[in-house]
């Protein structure tokens, strides 16, 4: 009867443990000191658990390194390119020149221009999300909207094959790039200042 007592006594104190040691490792450290045994023979040897505060390392001048302005903003030091992705993906209005794709077909085949047309209008009208790729940088956005079951596609599948300047807010999020278009119109090169 003792040891039985004894053995539920220990699985209660081995539970308690597990318990408070979880709750104590999401704020910090946990450090476990196992109290002093009993002197009496068959009693219950208890362990008193205490959070640890976690002191931060000081910085010292070998490894603290100043915040640079290219840092900050994200800046690509190979392409100049600056990445200000606000929490949530939203970088913000641009306006973007590039040709209306199909973006499936663009990816994996490379396919645009007036001889994939009837194609990418054809994908579009049967559901895929058309996409502009920017004539610059080459860099794809693909169409999209604030309302579920709103056509991303409407208004921009005339253009499909063309040259145009959209203008809207782009939003990036795990390595895919979209734009909620505003306006969009025919591209026009502006003719040089005389």
């Amino acid at each position: 009867m003792k040891t039985r007592k004894a053995l539920v006594a220990l699985v209660l104190a081995a539970f308690s443990l597990s318990i408070a040691a979880a709750a104590f490792a999401q704020s910090g450290t946990v450090q476990v000191t196992p109290a002093k045994p009993a002197p009496k023979k068959g009693s219950v040897t208890t362990t008193t658990i205490k959070p640890v505060a976690v002191s931060p390392k000081p910085a010292t001048a070998t490894t603290a390194k100043p915040a640079t302005a290219k840092a900050a903003t994200g800046e690509k030091k190979a392409t100049g390119e600056k990445k200000s992705e606000a929490p949530g993906g939203v970088v913000g209005a641009r306006t973007v020149v590039g040709e209306v794709v199909d973006p499936g077909c663009w990816i994996v085949n490379g396919s645009k221009g007036a001889s994939h047309k009837e194609c990418a209008i054809a994908c579009a009208k049967a559901g895929q999300v058309l996409g502009i790729l920017e004539n610059k940088t080459q860099k794809l956005y693909i169409l999209a909207t604030d309302k579920p079951g709103e056509d991303p596609n409407k208004g921009l599948i005339d253009y499909v094959g063309q040259i145009v300047t959209a203008k809207g807010r782009v939003y990036s999020r795990g390595g895919a790039t979209g734009i909620k278009i505003t306006s969009v119109e025919p591209y026009s090169a502006m003719p040089a200042a005389q």
